[in-house]
This record gives C-alpha cells, sequence and structure tokens, in this order.
C-alpha cells in the first residue's frame, strides 16, 4: 500500500473514506499462529464487522466471536464454521438463531450471569452444544475504565461462588471450561498470572477440556512471545486445550481513515477543520483514544512537507469532543489537503454513527497493488427509508 494509492481512493471515494489493507491483517493472524499453534482463535466481530474481512478471517481458519443477532448472521453469511457466543445479553432471538446453526455449525456458548444460564435451560439443545462460564476474575487490568471487563465492579462475568455453582448444573457433555477476558489493551503479563491465579481454583475442582482466554492485547507492542509462554504453562499444567478472541489485535493496524481539510482556524489553538469526526471515529471521544495522523498532501502535494507545528485535528459536529487528535504534529496543510488517521482498523465503522444525520463513510478493501470497493457511501436515500412518510 502506498501514498499514491490512497490519494487515488480518496479522489476515486471522496472523504471521510475507511481502509484496510488485508496483507496487514494476514501479517497479524500469521504471527498469532505463530506464537500459538495449538490454540482455536475466534475472531471478534465486534471490532470489525466488514464482510470483506470477516470473508479474509474464514479464508485463514478462523471462527468468530459473536455478541448479537446481527454478528451472527455476518459470521454465517461469512461461512465460518466455528463460533462462540458470549456477551451478558442473549435475547431469545439470538439464542434461538444460534441453535439453528449449531446443527450445522461448531457453536459454543460463554454464560455471562446465573440468569442467562437459566434462559439457555428453557431451550433443546443439540448433543454436540457447548458451554463455557466466563469468571470476573475481580481484578484491575490497568487499561482505561470503560475497557476493565475484568473488574468486580463491571458488568460482565461471574463472580467465583456463582461459577461453580453454574458448573456443577451443566450436564457433564455439555461443560467445555472457563472463560476469562479480563480487559482491552492489557499490556501488563502479570494481569493474565493473576487471572490464571483466579482460575485455577475451579480448574482443580472442576474437569475441563477448554480455557477460553479472551483477547484484549495491547496495540501496539504486545508481548506477544512472554505471554505465549505464560498461557502454555496454565494450559499445560490442566491439560486444557486454548481458545483466543483477539479483535483489534488482528485488525486495529490494517485500518485507515482518510478526510479531508475543510477549515483552519487561528486562535489560542491552531484547529484543522476535517470532513471527519466522531462521528466516523468515536474512540478519542469516548476513551481517549490517540491515533497516530500525518499529512498525505500539503497544498495539495503528494510528499511535500514542511515544518511541522502543533494543531488540534477537529470534526465537523457540534460537540468539543468532536476531535480525532489534539496537539498533533503536523506540516502546513491547507483547504483541500488529505490527512490520514491510522491505525483505526478496529472499533472505527463499527462504532460509527448517524450523529447530525452523518452519511456513514465507504469501506475500501486493499489487497497487493490492487484495491476494491467493500461497502458503498451512505446516501441520504438511505438515512431517510427507515422512517414511514
Amino acid at each position: 500500500m502506498t501514498d499514491r494509492m490512497l490519494v487515488e481512493i480518496a479522489q476515486r471515494y471522496g472523504t471521510p473514506c475507511y481502509v484496510y489493507d488485508l496483507e496487514s491483517i494476514s501479517q497479524q493472524i500469521a504471527k498469532l499462529k505463530q506464537a500459538l499453534p495449538e490454540a482455536e482463535i475466534y475472531y471478534a466481530l465486534k471490532a470489525n464487522s466488514s464482510g470483506g474481512i470477516i470473508r479474509h478471517m474464514a479464508q485463514h481458519g478462523l471462527g468468530a466471536e459473536v455478541i448479537s443477532l446481527g454478528e451472527l448472521a455476518r459470521a454465517l453469511q461469512a461461512n465460518l464454521n466455528k463460533l462462540i457466543l458470549t456477551g451478558p445479553g442473549h435475547p431469545d432471538a439470538f439464542r434461538k438463531a444460534a441453535l439453528q446453526a449449531a446443527y450445522r455449525k461448531d457453536i459454543r456458548v460463554s454464560l455471562d450471569s446465573i440468569s442467562q444460564w437459566q434462559a439457555w435451560q428453557s431451550l433443546a439443545w443439540p448433543q454436540k452444544l457447548g458451554f463455557l462460564i466466563r469468571l470476573n476474575p475481580a481484578l484491575d487490568p490497568k487499561t482505561h475504565e470503560h475497557l476493565a471487563t475484568g473488574m468486580a465492579s463491571s458488568k460482565f462475568g461471574m463472580s467465583l461462588a456463582e461459577a461453580e455453582a453454574v458448573a456443577c448444573e451443566i450436564p457433564s457433555e455439555h461443560f467445555l471450561g472457563f472463560h476469562v477476558h479480563a480487559g482491552s489493551q492489557i499490556g501488563e503479563l502479570h494481569i493474565f498470572s493473576e487471572v490464571f491465579e483466579r482460575l485455577a481454583p475451579l480448574y482443580e475442582r472442576f474437569k475441563a477440556r477448554y480455557l477460553d482466554i479472551g483477547g484484549g492485547y495491547h496495540v501496539p507492542d504486545f508481548p506477544l512471545e512472554a505471554y505465549a509462554h505464560l498461557l502454555r504453562g496454565f494450559a499445560e499444567r490442566f491439560k486444557l486445550r486454548l481458545m483466543l478472541e483477539p479483535g483489534r489485535y488482528l485488525v486495529a493496524d490494517s485500518g485507515f481513515l482518510l478526510t479531508s481539510v475543510l477549515h483552519l482556524k487561528e486562535g489560542e489553538r491552531h484547529h484543522i477543520i476535517c470532513d471527519a469526526g466522531m462521528a466516523e471515529l468515536l474512540r478519542p471521544a469516548l476513551y481517549g483514544a490517540k491515533h497516530p495522523i500525518r499529512a498525505l498532501t500539503v497544498g495539495g502535494i503528494l510528499g511535500s512537507q514542511g515544518d511541522l507545528n502543533l494543531a488540534d485535528v477537529d470534526g465537523p459536529l457540534c460537540e468539543n469532543a468532536d476531535r480525532l487528535g489534539v496537539d498533533v504534529m503536523l506540516p502546513p496543510v491547507v483547504e483541500g489537503d488529505l490527512l490520514l488517521v491510522e491505525r483505526t482498523g478496529a472499533y472505527g465503522l463499527a462504532m460509527s454513527s448517524n450523529y447530525g444525520s452523518s452519511l456513514r463513510p465507504p469501506e475500501v478493501l486493499i489487497q497487493g497493488q490492487s484495491f476494491r470497493l467493500a461497502r458503498r457511501r451512505e446516501t441520504l436515500a438511505d438515512l431517510l427509508s427507515l422512517e414511514p412518510v
């Protein structure tokens, strides 16, 4: 992928526009498989549910982690054969659709609460349906509070006592093991060591075959080899098969958001107003996330640069949180120049909205030296189509 190709994509499809490099995803999959070849990998669709990306995961033999009826439908359409249902809410339609699929697909269920387990008990299961129990490890994963799913105060998982109670009730032929996802953007390995300390009493008491350790690996620079060594040691201790649920780790670096400069404002701060903002990329407003931003063109010229100065890269909406970046070092761009927001392959378009009646951007897939449209831009007709006249 080259800057010239990105400019060509912007010229053909306009901005804002999401671009994904499939080769980058392939490289991340290869790294994970090399580090943990014995693990079953279930791609977390919530990170990026673009149909082209899901099909790419299927071509690499991955399964899918799904949290909703829509994600289940997308995974089945992409012909993924291994699925795990997770999340704190399993509505009737979701459970029934999963059970239908379980007669032809390998379906597993992570139980998040006693209430959820009771709801599943009301249905008839295929013989091969398997359940895991999600444990809340009640620890601080040292990440943003919105991403700290392993804290005792979070809405996820069961306490140790609840997990033990449910494990006693699941018929042995349907009981697979336990599941923990301590949080996202975890970079400190001692967090996983603490998770294993919480899990050990459960595996000592109950006969289980699987451990689903979730995902949540910090991007960039997660210590994958050291993590694999730590995880493998615990799995070998209890003779467990491993399940992983990476999302952001696989797709974040593959994604780019193209945006055009609309206006420049001088004052206490230098503001660059762009046509992309929180409706297209919510993470900076929601998590305080920092994405690398650089200029593709300066003064309309590809590759041109200049003295770097601090600027705020802002969106077009009437919200002060509508910013792509604060204190970004950029050359002297002008109206019409192209900026590139990097590392947006995860939770970009997936979290986009029609706030301000914004139209969701198109998605473009790059493979080698070619690119293709994977999803067209929304139109005003799309925006109004669900509203009866």
